[in-house]
């Protein structure tokens, strides 16, 4: 009995043996090495001050032709489509020139009646005259004789007045281009009626701005410098002109200076900027937020304040400024933020930062 127990107890004691051999082992190995740090491109938090709002305008030519037929008309011809280039003189449209020509017949007609009227009163007064220095005319029938004349003049400067009249509206019943251009909008077909002044074609020529709607209470003055973005380009520019006239919606309308190579229809947004627009907003590169489910909210990974550990910081979202984008919330500025690849990097990890030059600096 005593030798059975015996030996049941030897394997026990073999394996006990060796898993404290393991363990005296594992005891004497070095401890693991800590994962490397992540290299990770940060950039700065940034304050923008001064005013920096943005609006979006819409390029348009500074020499612009409204073209109307000055009389009114139906529609014979339309020369030409929108995007074609035209030479100023060049004819764009006509109206049906028949009823012009039986206008200016007709006033013709009247001219000459007018006329022949006229030279028999002449004859006659010129018969009373003789009469008169005869004593064979009574002063009476001479007053008479000179204010009929005086009538027949004044009907014959009526008949030419509207025989120019008629030769006028002829004339106007084509209508042609007034500068070189390219036509921008045709407004008319083949047999519509058409009223005096009504835009029939619009012409766009040389130059170019920038019109935009402004806030009717936000300060723009002539020569006032501002900021053009366009995709990722930003170009300095000027404030040409502001209309004075606000309109019911409570805004005025300014124009921007644009490169002359800018689509005319092309939209840009104007970074208006100035010294007196209230308080200093933050900014990051837009690259390094991560979006959120909830509209106008994003997030940032930032570093911690011992310069290496990540954090989610939560933001809510402003305008854009380039590759920069306006940020409020748990952020400050001066703080390091993740550029790209934030999505790949869990909060808490470490990681070695290296600073990234970003555009549009201010």
């Amino acid at each position: 009995m005593k030798t059975h127990m015996t030996r049941s107890l030897v394997p026990r004691l073999s394996a006990l043996a060796i898993a404290l051999s393991a363990m005296t082992g594992c005891s004497d190995t070095p401890e693991s090495a800590a994962p490397e740090a992540r290299t990770a491109y940060v950039a700065s938090v940034r304050q923008a001050t001064g005013d920096q709002r943005s609006y979006i305008g819409t390029v348009r030519a500074t020499q612009r032709g409204q073209l109307s037929f000055p009389v009114s008309g139906k529609v014979s011809a339309v020369l030409v489509e929108p995007g074609d280039a035209v030479k100023k003189g060049e004819v764009l449209a006509r109206l049906d020139s028949i009823p012009f020509a039986a206008q200016e017949a007709s006033a013709a007609g009247d001219v000459a009646r007018a006329q022949a009227a006229l030279d028999e009163v002449q004859r006659r007064v010129e018969r009373f005259n003789v009469a008169e220095k005869a004593d064979a005319l009574s002063p009476a029938e001479m007053t008479a004789a000179k204010a009929e004349l005086a009538a027949a003049k004044a009907a014959v400067r009526n008949a030419r007045a509207q025989h120019e009249l008629a030769g006028w509206s002829q004339g106007e019943a084509t209508l042609r281009a007034t500068f070189d251009g390219v036509v921008a909008a045709r407004n008319v077909e083949v047999g519509q009626s058409v009223g005096p002044g009504a835009v029939a074609i619009q012409v766009d020529g040389a130059g170019r701005e920038l019109s935009v709607a402004i806030p009717g209470s936000a300060r723009l003055d002539v020569g006032q410098m501002v900021n053009l973005i366009s995709g990722s380009d930003t170009v300095a520019s000027k404030v040409l002109r502001v209309d004075g006239r606000v309109d019911a919606g409570g805004v005025r309308t300014a124009y921007v200076a644009v490169p002359e190579a800018a689509t005319v229809g092309s939209t840009w947004s104007v970074q208006i900027t100035g010294a007196d627009a209230g308080p200093a907003r933050l900014q990051v590169p837009f690259r390094a937020v991560l979006p959120s489910a909830v509209g106008g909210k994003g997030q940032v990974l930032r570093l911690a304040k011992d310069g290496k550990t990540t954090e989610i910081a939560e933001v809510s979202l402003g305008q854009y400024h380039g590759d920069w984008i306006e940020v409020s919330g748990q952020i400050s500025a001066g703080q390091r933020v993740v550029v790209a690849g934030a999505k790949a990097i869990r909060p808490g990890t470490q990681i070695k930062p290296v600073d990234m030059k970003m555009g549009s600096e201010q």
